[in-house]
């Protein structure tokens, strides 16, 4: 049975004794205090501006998957926001492709990383790994290929795959390590989640 959640957002109406005062009178809830800045200084900056979609909704449900999971935590947690999240808009698109910075940080805290990245064709990461709580990501526009290797050092290759539009993928250091990247003549986007499992 899950544990039920009370989300605490600091200047929330409802934790009007502090949340300390709400801990010891409701001892067997779980609370999760969502930072009220949950989004970086970056991230609040550029969506602001238009210069990168807006996906503050989309940050806030992430991390409220922490209220309903008990540690350790996996992105896999994450599977069920990510598969309701719809492609970007084009006009949102297009003024993400003219951003000359590709890498954006979204999130960043103890709990989760949000990354959103636009690829320009040929554009690739080298193979790295996801340990512990790993990584998963979606591909909201375009096309990315996902090469994925032994997690040792042999490096050995393991398999090659083309994840489109609306595609999801999953990985830690238990299954592999992985390249990702854009072969394509056309741009693409994709968000990352991440959690260091704790």
């Amino acid at each position: 049975m899950k544990t039920p959640f009370i989300d605490l957002i600091p200047e929330s109406p409802y934790s009007p004794y502090g949340l300390n005062h709400l801990r010891a009178a409701f001892p067997f809830l779980k609370f999760a205090a969502r930072p009220s800045h949950l989004l970086t200084e970056e991230a609040l900056t550029e969506m602001a501006l238009g210069s990168i979609p807006d996906l503050e909704h989309v940050c806030r449900d992430l991390f409220d998957t922490f209220g309903f999971e008990s540690p350790p935590y996996s992105a896999l947690q994450f599977i069920p926001v990510l598969k309701n999240l719809e492609s970007i808009p084009k006009a949102e698109a297009e003024r993400f492709f003219n951003n000359p910075k590709t890498g954006h940080i979204l999130v960043k805290n103890a709990l989760l990383k949000v990354v959103l990245i636009h690829w320009k064709p040929g554009q690739f990461i080298d193979v790295h790994g996801h340990p512990k709580g790993g990584c998963v990501f979606k591909i909201l526009q375009g096309s990315l290929e996902e090469k994925r290797y032994n997690s040792d050092d042999s490096r050995q290759l393991l398999g090659i795959s083309t994840l489109h539009s609306g595609s999801m993928a999953y990985i830690d250091d238990t299954m592999a390590h992985h390249s990702v990247g854009n072969p394509f003549d056309v741009p693409a986007i994709s968000l990352h989640a991440y959690t260091p499992g704790v």
